[in-house]
């Protein structure tokens, strides 16, 4: 690891050093500017403010509000610390009714484009005249360059009235901040509005004003997962999601947003929605179409082909080192809770190991869980992954990937009871259809979280992209548990609790090989 890496690693003790509370009760870290709410609360129409990078993380950055009327001129004003604000970019509005309570929610997105590479920004919201919020961020950096990037799904609200609601949603987003990541991944599984149908607009409302604690700061980028599908909204039930969100581009027509790629650094990260491939379905009852919504196949394979077009044209591309796949449901789990679903190992996992991706990351079941290295599958129709390595603190990823199951954002159910078989040995519960499981051995799992004091967490992935062309790349990764949070302890300081470095040969060496299967 580089001393800038060692710099940037955030133990307990910095962590604990590094964050205040304000007068509004919120922790902030230590460098960043977080968003600031306008003076004038009765003038305020901006909220749930949050950012996702564009097509080109470096140049390009989106921020999106909701405002709780219409407005004129919804506006974001642009510049840098030195120079001020100044470069006004006009906003797009987009909205839709929720089908059960018949809310329109009116959402705005402003693309700030032809900014410069690993350059802090201050911005503004402005509409009716009045400045609605400050806040800042910085854009991702380019080339080879150290840089941090967070991991976790299955976030929900924080307001416990809610259903799947806990405390620990806000102290999530907090825990993020601290670590000041350039970007964090939602791995699926964001507000759970769909288990409120009654109060969905409600539901997201709460979720976006708790994490804008740093997604006002920093882009936090999404994948779907099952509790995003909202029957009635929207062909697939995603309207709501598409509506709050402007994301890169897949050139799908009828799906964008669905799933996508981005770049930052080294790194690219491939962003799917399982819902398209997974046997596991929810079984609730929803009140505008009175069944369940079953999405198994919506694209017709485009997703397929996109996702094979896109690792393809990785695997040749000299710029990308590593390949991180962000997903909800887990292809492996021993969780007693969903466990692993033989629809991803069929469609997406043979992909993944042929074009040589470095990480799957996933959410669904509500835990931690980390496997060996594995490619390729051993015997058998359920095509358990095959361990090519048992070494848990130096992973080779020329030889294989790590699946990492954080599904510990913060709702408020958490599974940590994983399977094991009559000799202690780990065991998985694999969807094999819509009603049928098999039950196989596991030795593909590694480590798995089950204490139950410290329910939640995240994950934190540090970058060292080597010296010279053709060097060794490390990817650095520590999960890091929380307990409960309470009224007393709002923000629990997070907790190490497994780490490992993952290391593999950069793309750009003499001996360069394509990142495909032998």
């Amino acid at each position: 690891m580089t001393e800038s890496m060692e710099r940037a690693r955030v133990s307990r003790r910095s962590f604990i050093g590094g964050v205040g509370v304000t007068a509004g009760g919120l922790m902030v870290a230590s460098g960043p500017v977080l968003w600031q709410q306008a003076a004038k609360a009765d003038t305020v129409t901006a909220e749930q403010i949050h950012l996702t990078f564009g097509e080109d993380p470096a140049r390009e950055v989106v921020v999106s509000w909701v405002t709780p009327t219409t407005v004129a001129n919804p506006t974001v004003i642009v510049g840098t610390p030195a120079g001020g604000l100044g470069r006004a970019i006009a906003a797009e509005t987009r909205t839709y009714t929720d089908s059960n309570n018949g809310i329109e929610t009116i959402t705005q997105h402003a693309r700030i484009e032809g900014l410069h590479p690993d350059v802090d920004y201050v911005y503004k919201i402005v509409s009716d005249g009045e400045t609605q919020l400050s806040s800042a961020f910085r854009t991702a950096p380019e080339g080879r360059v150290p840089f941090r990037f967070t991991s976790v799904g299955d976030v929900a609200c924080g307001d416990t009235a809610y259903s799947k609601a806990s405390l620990n949603a806000a102290a999530t987003a907090a825990s993020i901040e601290s670590f000041n990541p350039v970007v964090h991944l939602v791995n699926g599984d964001l507000s759970y509005a769909n288990s409120n149908q009654l109060y969905q607009p409600q539901v997201w409302a709460e979720y976006f004003d708790n994490t804008q604690l740093s997604a006002a700061n920093r882009p936090w980028m999404p994948t779907l997962g099952n509790h995003e599908n909202e029957p009635g909204n929207g062909p697939q039930g995603y309207l709501s999601y598409q509506t709050r969100f402007t994301l890169p581009k897949n050139h799908s027509g009828d799906f964008e947003g669905n799933w996508y790629s981005f770049q930052i650094g080294s790194v690219l990260f491939v962003m799917l929605d399982n819902n398209d491939v997974c046997y596991q379905i929810d079984t609730g009852t929803y009140l505008s179409t009175g069944d369940n919504q079953i999405l198994t196949g919506y694209s017709g394979g485009k997703q397929l082909k996109w996702l094979e077009q896109t690792l393809r044209e990785a695997s040749t591309d000299r710029s990308i080192d590593w390949i991180v796949a962000v997903m909800h449901q887990p292809a492996m789990s021993t969780s007693d809770a969903d466990g692993s679903d033989l629809g991803i190992r069929q469609n997406w996992m043979p992909l993944l190991y042929k074009y040589g991706v470095d990480f799957v990351l996933a959410g669904h079941d509500h835990d931690y869980e980390r496997s060996y290295a594995v490619r390729g599958t051993d015997s058998g129709t359920v095509l358990r992954p095959h361990v090519v390595s048992t070494d848990l603190d130096r992973v080779d990823s020329d030889k294989g990937l790590v699946h990492l199951v954080i599904g510990t954002g913060g709702t408020k159910g958490h599974d940590d009871v994983y399977q094991t078989g009559a000799a202690g040995e780990p065991t998985e519960t694999i969807n094999v259809s819509g009603t049928e499981t098999e039950t196989e051995d596991a030795p593909w799992s590694a480590v798995t979280d089950p204490n139950t004091a410290y329910p939640w967490g995240l994950g934190v992935f540090d970058v060292d992209p080597g010296r010279f062309p053709g060097d060794k790349t490390t990817m650095t990764f520590t999960y890091y548990h929380t307990p409960a949070a309470t009224a007393a302890t709002p923000y629990p300081a997070p907790v190490e609790f497994d780490t490992f470095t993952a290391t593999r040969t950069r793309s750009d060496g003499f001996g360069f090989r394509q990142r495909d299967a032998k």
